[in-house]
């Protein structure tokens, strides 16, 4: 799950906001968006409006396929979401971060969301 802010429902919002706002920049329809990353139009609306949060492997697809680092898609985010100091030190810390640190740092989070799923599934 990618998460912004304190209040969960409020951060689905926002990241939708920010997606459709850079796709519709790019001129894309939501079903031109979904078939670059390989989900359903319906999906793509369902996080355009706050419902889902995008799979995180999705949501750097998204940044992709709209050319747009990470840097880009949270600079305004302050001003958009007031949200935990410790989140918004994380923010400022990853712009710092290269393009090249920064697809580091995503592998070694899929690699960390891997192990946490291993572990609760072994839970059942």
């Amino acid at each position: 799950m990618f998460y912004y802010g304190d209040n969960m429902n409020n951060s689905k919002i926002i990241i939708g906001k920010r997606i459709r706002k850079f796709r519709q920049r790019q001129g894309l329809t939501q079903h031109d968006l979904a078939e670059r990353i390989g989900v359903t139009e319906k999906q793509i609306s369902k996080i355009e409006t706050g419902i889902h949060y995008p799979k995180f492997e999705n949501f750097v697809k998204i940044l992709d396929s709209l050319d747009i680092s990470l840097k880009e898609f949270s600079e305004d985010i302050d001003q958009e979401n007031d949200y935990s100091s410790s989140r918004k030190s994380l923010v400022k810390i990853f712009n710092k971060f290269s393009d090249i640190e920064i697809e580091y740092i995503v592998s070694v989070a899929k690699e960390l969301e891997k192990l946490k799923k291993k572990a609760e599934n072994s839970k059942y």
